[in-house]
């Protein structure tokens, strides 16, 4: 079986390929492109571009949706009813919203499902010593209760001093910070000097627009990855740079886990969309389940049995 060091499965590529489309030419290019002066044939441009980034973002919602059912099947398969009952749970009410005016109960339950599947994905990644997506998923845990808290706060009816949404999503962007060091600490310790050189252009670049507009910096944060930038700038630009370390580490190591960091990348912070939360769910199982290319390379390394081994898309036994 050669799970672990082969490119990854070509389902988990199209999807990852997909997200960032959306991610960089919805969420961000088309966003930018609204304060620069256009001619008649940057209109056109800008049009092309539109149109591009609505086929991206619409590809990624349909791969996004069938990975999520998809993934509901493995873990039956597997016997892990409960996250394959959330899975599909959040898939079904993810098409419903699609089709009418989502009930606040709906959307509640859906962001209590989501919590459900954060949870066991975290107590399988520090059973399987992969504690570093606690980070991540703990930015998903936070912006999940950032969008409940008010309906909770609603139907208990609280009226001493409560939690406030600005701690959980002031805590939940610290977080997102801290899971570049730990993607870097599981992926990119030991890597050659090239990749620290070539990992640190996403840094510089960021660096450099803080510093030249620092206002219109954090508002394209905000657009592009949920990000306020409430903390001080040298840590995002730290955590960029070593979340892209990581991110070539695990592509040089042919790692089915540059699929999923690409994916935590796309889905951003306090995702308002369905599909950009189905980005992390799916970025962490990929992380908590698949193995790498260490434990891949050893007889007794991988962490899947060989019948789901042999179920997953793209992976010959």
């Amino acid at each position: 079986m050669k799970l672990g060091t082969q490119r990854g499965s070509n389902h988990f590529q199209y999807l990852a390929l997909a997200a960032v489309a959306d991610w960089l030419i919805t969420r961000t290019l088309t966003r930018a492109g609204v304060f620069v002066p256009k001619s008649p044939a940057l209109v056109s441009a800008y049009q092309g571009v539109t149109s591009a980034g609505q086929f991206a973002s619409t590809l990624a919602g349909v791969l996004a949706l069938t990975m999520m059912a998809w993934l509901a099947w493995v873990e039956w398969q597997r016997r892990g009813v409960v996250l394959s009952l959330t899975y599909a749970l959040l898939a079904g009410g993810s098409l419903i919203l699609l089709l009418t005016v989502a009930p606040r109960w709906l959307t509640g339950g859906l962001q209590l499902l989501s919590l459900t599947a954060l949870i066991i994905l975290a107590w399988r990644g520090v059973q399987r010593e992969r504690a570093f997506i606690l980070f991540p998923a703990a930015a998903h845990a936070m912006g999940s209760l950032f969008v409940l808290l008010p309906a909770i706060t609603a139907a208990l009816a609280w009226t001493g001093p409560q939690l406030t949404g600005a701690v959980l999503f002031n805590l939940g962007e610290l977080s997102v910070v801290l899971s570049g060091f730990a993607l870097w600490w599981a992926f990119g310790r030991r890597v050659p000097k090239r990749l620290w050189i070539l990992a640190s252009v996403p840094a510089l670049t960021f660096t450099g627009m803080f510093q030249a507009a620092p206002a219109m910096t954090g508002i394209f944060s905000i657009w592009s990855t949920g990000l306020t930038l409430y903390l001080p700038w040298p840590l995002y630009a730290l955590s960029m740079w070593a979340a892209s370390v990581a991110l070539l580490a695990a592509w040089e190591d042919r790692q089915p886990a540059v699929w999923a960091i690409l994916l935590l990348f796309a889905g951003g912070y306090v995702p308002q969309l369905s599909m950009h939360g189905f980005f992390g769910l799916v970025a962490l199982w990929m992380m908590v389940t698949l193995p790498d290319a260490r434990s891949a390379a050893s007889p007794s390394g991988g962490q899947l049995s060989q019948a789901t081994l042999a179920a997953l898309p793209g992976t010959r036994a």
